[in-house]
């Protein structure tokens, strides 16, 4: 497996870099869904650049980037002739810019006119564009669209299911973004970038999976449904995870409605209870009572500590102290805030057989 080296000075963006991969791999358009200023473009820019070994040249060869608005005419995405070829060679050629490039963001993407949303459907569906009786293949590797928000009087449109892979966009946070203004340092992330042949040799509990179908299938299109395998089998190899794992973070991009679900019927109900207090500790911690805080999360880590003592439940507690260091790591306290939550953690949850993983999992997410 491709493990790529991204060298970025964002933060907090690597579930994004996780997508684009994933994208990648699949070959299944993404849609970045985030308010102005969340470094959606740059995300995809530092993600271009680290698959050219960042040669100028080959990302601004190779990567197309256009924001859309009213006025946006089907000419600026099919391409113009070229007038030099025409004149001086008697030639028809078309210059698209677009179908030569292996990443493609179109920013502000609800804001295409029927006919750009006509041709960019082409372009993720058949990956080519039309003119007449003549078609021009496109090379993307990486189709990405992006938007503040979907408009609720365009969430039936089937033109968003084309971009079957949908995440947010987070912004930072006001205490990382005080620490940015100390010191904004480039920093290297490994990104994992599965072949076909490893996703398609991948095995996914067929249990599970018909769980899965069971829960999205009224919430999903079958052109979705369809692709589920393949995406679920994918996300596996690129976060690294386990069966349930896959499906859950699955479930997040295809279906979010239905995370909750699927869940409940994935996992026993005490990891069940362990996920839903985690993922309530940032309105604990919002809540500014750092002695409640740290009760928190000492009764979380105890109810940890317990469920891995359990071999059946071992692999998904571990991935649970993952996110109970991430979310603590990823909050709005200050550093010497989470240092002391991390402690905690640190001091009270132990995973046998591999003493120093919850350690390096703190010192990680604290320095990262």
């Amino acid at each position: 497996m491709e493990k790529r080296p991204i060298k970025t000075r964002l933060v907090g963006k690597e579930e994004v870099f996780n997508l684009l991969a994933l994208g990648e791999c699949t070959k299944l358009p993404v849609l970045l869904v985030g308010e102005p200023g969340v470094a959606k473009t740059q995300t995809l820019l530092d993600y271009a650049a680290a698959k050219y070994n960042y040669s100028r040249e080959q990302v601004a060869e190779k990567t197309f980037v256009i924001e859309l608005d009213e006025g946006t005419k089907t000419s600026e995405i099919k391409g113009r002739v070229n007038m030099k070829s025409l004149l001086e060679d008697k030639e028809y050629k078309l210059d698209a810019p677009i179908a030569d490039a292996e990443f493609i963001l179109v920013n502000e993407v609800d804001k295409g006119t029927s006919g750009v949303r006509n041709t960019l459907l082409s372009i993720m569906r058949e990956k080519a564009i039309f003119y007449g009786d003549h078609i021009k293949k496109c090379n993307w590797q990486v189709m990405a669209g992006s938007c503040n928000v979907i408009p609720d009087d365009e969430l039936e449109n089937p033109f968003w299911d084309r971009f079957v892979l949908t995440q947010k966009v987070e912004r930072v946070g006001v205490e990382t973004m005080h620490e940015l203004w100390k010191e904004s340092k480039l920093k290297e992330i490994t990104i994992n970038v599965p072949s076909q042949q490893e996703i398609a040799a991948c095995t996914i509990e067929k249990k599970h999976m018909k769980k899965f179908l069971d829960v999205i299938y009224g919430v999903v299109s079958d052109r979705s449904a369809f692709q589920v395998p393949l995406i679920v089998k994918a996300i596996k190899l690129v976060w690294q995870t386990d069966d349930i794992g896959a499906i859950l973070k699955a479930c997040e991009l295809i279906a979010p409605s239905r995370v909750a679900e699927i869940a409940a019927k994935l996992e026993s109900k005490r990891e069940n209870n362990l996920r839903s207090q985690i993922e309530s500790l940032k309105n604990v911690i919002e809540g500014g009572n750092d002695a409640y805080s740290q009760l928190y999360v000492g009764q979380i880590c105890t109810a940890l500590n317990d469920s891995l003592k359990m071999a059946q439940y071992k692999k998904l507690s571990t991935g649970l102290v993952e996110d109970l260091v991430t979310g603590i790591a990823g909050s709005n306290l200050d550093y010497s805030q989470k240092e002391a939550l991390l402690a905690t953690v640190k001091k009270a949850v132990v995973i046998e057989d591999d003493e120093n993983k919850v350690a390096d999992l703190c010192h990680n997410a604290l320095n990262d």
